[in-house]
């Protein structure tokens, strides 16, 4: 979580941000020291404090010169082939028409 950076950033103290989100200065310590985990409703005072999308407070850090990470074309294309079959099924799964089994060979009977 980037809570403490995100704070640091706006030159807010622990106070200040409890202040603004309603909340106890010592719990915003507990989060930024990953002891306390924030339920939503907090995510969302904390986000309307620092006035950032509540997503911002999980972005990780990326450093400005790390290159993209190019996939090769057989992992694009079986990406690809994975999702349309994921779609495929929960299409079906929406639509409540699961796929029916193949018929099954007759037994034999044993002699």
């Amino acid at each position: 979580m980037q809570l403490r950076r995100l704070r640091l950033e706006r030159k807010l103290s622990q106070e200040r941000l409890a202040e603004l989100a309603g909340l106890n200065y010592k719990y915003i310590g507990r989060i930024e020291l990953a002891k306390a985990d924030p339920g939503a409703d907090v995510l969302v005072r904390l986000a309307r404090a620092l006035v950032i999308p509540v997503g911002e407070i999980f972005a990780t850090i990326t450093p400005n010169d790390a290159g993209q990470h190019r996939l090769s074309p057989a992992d694009l294309e079986a990406l690809s082939s994975a999702l349309a079959a994921l779609t495929t099924v929960a299409n079906r799964i929406i639509s409540r028409q699961p796929q029916v089994l193949p018929a099954r060979a007759p037994r034999r009977t044993r002699r």
